[in-house]
């Protein structure tokens, strides 16, 4: 607050940035018997530094793990792919094989699910 007053005392005007777009996300838990990943993965720029990480929650919805990973240099999509192959990586290491993957990018859905996208 002391530097709002300074600024006011010097006759500044403040701009401030525009509020960016905020929507509201509803997580929902896993059934029972599944254990739920939310993953994501991100890129400086295409290609830049790029890293990976996702959260594990139960059939309660409460977080009982999580992982995070430094990829070094790639694009947003070899970020996602990561995250994902992580999430797999870090469920089989703990004994789950009943796991709910949540992403966000389609085309990582498309290159599990098909073999002509070509990560």
């Amino acid at each position: 607050m002391d530097e709002f007053r300074i600024l006011k005392a010097c006759q500044v005007t403040v701009r401030p940035p525009k509020a960016p777009i905020i929507r509201e996300v509803i997580s929902s838990p896993p059934i029972t018997s599944l254990i739920k990943i939310n993953t994501d993965g991100a890129a400086v720029k295409n290609p830049s530094k790029a890293s990976a990480g996702g959260i594990l929650r139960n059939g309660e919805g409460i977080c009982f793990g999580c992982f995070a990973q430094f990829l070094g240099e790639g694009n947003v999509f070899f970020a996602e792919l990561n995250a994902a192959m992580l999430a797999i990586e870090v469920a089989a290491a703990r004994g789950f094989w009943n796991v709910w993957l949540e992403r966000d990018s389609q085309l990582v859905l498309q290159a599990f699910n098909s073999n002509t996208v070509i990560p």
